[in-house]
């Protein structure tokens, strides 16, 4: 789903302008954009739909072009020093993108650790900064095994083997739970015209990338 809003002023009186707003959600079950990504369950597929990695809500978009209104020509030394200049900034601002929370181990056994995922419980466990009164345990996923004198749940992929602790079963936290920060840059162009007669002349350019220093989560 998406809608764009575009405003645009044409170049009169040495100034242009252009701003666009677009909204979006897009949702999908698996994201193929540098690797294949597995279900956390092969069995159970449809449970990865949520927002998509590329998943990005709103971004703004804001370009301008001003150029100098004073002439090489005009009289004043003022006038003459800041003439063909041209400043050209470009801001842009836009929500933070969805990620997923793994445990970094290989606990469903699938042979890869990119799809365990861990499960989220009110309290005990490992405190985490992106959630409030909560925390995460390893995957427990797991129906309770009734001959276990510890009430350890019973693997689902290697039932009555000796497979310790979790592995074999999957958490039940979902698919791309948190977002990023949100992203935030100004990048600024400053040219100056310099003539050399009436054939020549040279152009001296200035670009800066994020002008502010901003600290942007990829």
């Amino acid at each position: 789903h998406g809608l764009t809003v575009n405003f645009s002023k044409r170049f009169t009186k040495n100034f242009e302008l252009l701003s666009s707003w677009t909204w979006s959600h897009a949702i999908d079950d698996s994201t193929d954009l540098q690797t294949l990504l597995a279900p956390q369950n092969n069995n159970r597929p449809d449970l990865e739909r949520s927002n998509s990695t590329f998943d990005q809500r709103h971004r703004w978009v804001t370009s301008a072009v001003i150029q100098s209104p004073w002439k090489r020509s005009d009289s004043g030394a003022w006038r003459k020093f800041f003439a063909d200049f041209t400043v050209a900034p470009i801001i842009e601002w836009a929500s933070g993108r969805p990620f997923t929370v793994l445990t970094g181990s290989d606990f469903n056994l699938d042979f890869g650790s990119n799809t365990d995922r861990p499960s989220f419980v009110q309290t005990g466990g490992v405190l985490s900064p992106f959630i409030q009164n909560g925390s995460f345990l390893p995957p427990t996923v797991c129906p309770a095994d009734p001959a276990s004198p510890t009430g350890a749940p019973t693997n689902t992929l290697f039932t009555g083997l000796p497979v310790p602790g979790f592995f074999g079963c999957t958490g039940n936290l979902g698919r791309n739970t948190f977002y990023r920060p949100n992203f935030f840059s100004t990048d600024l162009r400053i040219s100056r015209k310099i003539h050399f007669g009436e054939r020549w002349n040279m152009d001296v350019i200035a670009d800066m990338f994020n002008l502010t220093n901003k600290f942007n989560v990829g």
